[in-house]
């Protein structure tokens, strides 16, 4: 019976040490789901797809494997949660039939198994394409004129090939080869052009498209060649979006000019008067209305120049895509939308977040938890916190938001201790289990110590005037000991500290 008791008793303690180790984090079970996945569709080269996995391969890592014109791709490896779900991004690469398309473990020999998913077919994304250059240039100085190919649909793809730059009467000016810029989705190409003369020149991009891009002309940017003057230029979106934030910037030359810029909407005020800092002035602006527009920026310097200029531009209806926001707790993993997460009282946790609009996350909350920026405080037990995670889009992306709701469970009290950890210890010597400013926990209760073996023969406990608690090895054997603290009702859970010496 005594076996059977201690026994029992070293699975108490293994259970609850192992309740310990998986700290203070736990997801809340979620009801039963069908295994699925969905999102993958008829597309264009770059334009990212969203794949929506459910309750498949919990916690591990999936991804999409599919045969695309005879050859196989996969797309980078998302994480499932620990109900199975995840969203895997997949942008598709080339033109063509996309078969054999299935959701599959990125572990090689697991044993999840696959989803199968449709065929589907990916054709050339459409462009755009612009020519930018200085309103007003000085007669005999070169000037750079930059021609950019953009793909629509925030595709990720980067035209390739050449743009035929021709003048007012459809003349080429030049053949300019494209290079992929850095954040991928576009491509320029620029050459140093020099006004002969005084007058009126007029550029238009002419792009010749690729396997995997369409043809686009860009409308034509007329620059003003003057012997004098501070030239302006905006620096715009391809294209806006009715709803979605963009920024409207001028450039204004030389970039040490003083003054300030308006920006107008068809000839209204848009903006206030900005500063032009470092040769720029720029605004944040949210299209109400589709169609095509014409955007102003009037400048007046501190010396009494004044000028404007005035782009073309199109605003599209949409719909819009919603920016998706990717919240990563450090060393757990990626919370779910709407998802219910358990985190003890006394945490804290700082995130990593993630946008595909590249646009900042801000977390805010209501009950009893805290939020700095990127920083969750739970200071409370037994409790309901909802966490919310905003992006503001843009980019081609509208605003999201992201709710999550944390219950807020006990807390696991911690101490510092000079104990010294368990082993072989020389029979006579004496160890301080807790100092004088020790023996208490974080939560402020008192911890008492007691042999639990070896009691008077092996080890006896001491407890000096200072407030020391010592411990001292009388002769050979084991010697256990326990320090215990109450727990705090509805906030911290009992504290326990065991150490076990073997004297010698």
């Amino acid at each position: 019976m005594r076996e059977t008791r201690r026994l029992r008793g070293n699975l108490t303690r293994a259970a609850a040490a192992s309740a310990l180790l998986l700290g203070t984090i736990a997801v809340a079970a979620a009801p039963a789901q069908a295994t699925s996945a969905s999102g993958l569709a008829n597309g264009y080269v770059g334009v990212t797809q969203t794949i929506t996995v459910t309750d498949f391969c919990p916690g591990g890592n999936v991804q999409l494997q599919a045969t695309v014109n005879g050859n196989v791709v996969t797309s980078n490896p998302a994480s499932s949660d620990s109900n199975g779900n995840a969203t895997i991004l997949w942008a598709p690469p080339t033109v063509g039939s996309v078969t054999n398309a299935e959701i599959q473990s990125s572990l090689v020999g697991s044993l999840c198994g696959t989803i199968p998913l449709p065929n589907v077919a990916i054709s050339q994304v459409p462009t755009s394409s612009v020519v930018t250059a200085p309103n007003s240039v000085t007669v005999g100085v070169a000037t750079q004129i930059t021609v950019t190919v953009q793909s629509q649909s925030r595709s990720v793809y980067a035209p390739t090939g050449s743009v035929i730059v021709k003048d007012a009467n459809g003349a080429t000016l030049q053949t300019l080869g494209l290079t992929p810029n850095a954040g991928g989705g576009s491509s320029y190409a620029y050459w140093r052009w020099t006004a002969p003369a005084s007058g009126s020149f007029t550029f238009q991009a002419v792009y010749s498209g690729d396997t995997n891009a369409l043809t686009s002309t860009s409308a034509q940017d007329i620059v003003i060649a003057t012997t004098s003057g501070v030239p302006i230029a905006l620096s715009l979106p391809p294209t806006f979006t009715v709803g979605v934030p963009a920024t409207l910037q001028a450039n204004v030359y030389p970039a040490n000019v003083q003054g300030s810029v308006g920006f107008t909407l068809n000839g209204t005020p848009i903006s206030s008067s900005i500063p032009i800092v470092n040769g720029v002035a720029k605004t944040q602006w949210t299209p109400t209305v589709a169609g095509s527009v014409s955007i102003g920026a009037n400048y007046t310097t501190n010396q009494g120049g004044t000028g404007s200029t005035s782009n073309q531009v199109t605003i599209i209806a949409g719909p819009v895509s919603t920016d998706v926001i990717t919240l990563t707790q450090p060393g757990f993993g990626t919370w779910a939308p709407n998802g219910t997460y358990t985190v003890s009282n006394g945490t804290t946790i700082t995130f990593t977040a993630s946008t595909l609009s590249g646009a900042a996350v801000t977390l805010t909350d209501t009950g009893p938890c805290q939020t700095s920026g990127l920083t969750l405080v739970v200071d409370a037990s037994n409790a309901t916190c909802n966490i919310v995670a905003t992006s503001p889009g843009g980019n081609g992306y509208a605003p999201a938001k992201y709710g999550y709701t944390v219950t807020t469970g006990l807390g696991q009290q911690t101490a510092i201790l000079a104990a010294p950890q368990s082993g072989r210890i020389n029979v006579g010597k004496t160890l301080t289990m807790e100092s004088p400013q020790q023996g208490d926990t974080n939560a402020g209760q008192n911890i008492v110590w007691r042999i639990t073996k070896g009691k008077n023969k092996i080890c006896t406990l001491g407890f000096p005037s200072s407030g020391a608690v010592t411990l001292k090895i009388k002769k050979r054997g084991q010697c256990s000991v326990r320090g215990n603290a109450p727990g705090v009702a509805n906030a911290w859970a009992p504290y326990v500290v065991t150490r076990t010496y073997q004297g010698k």
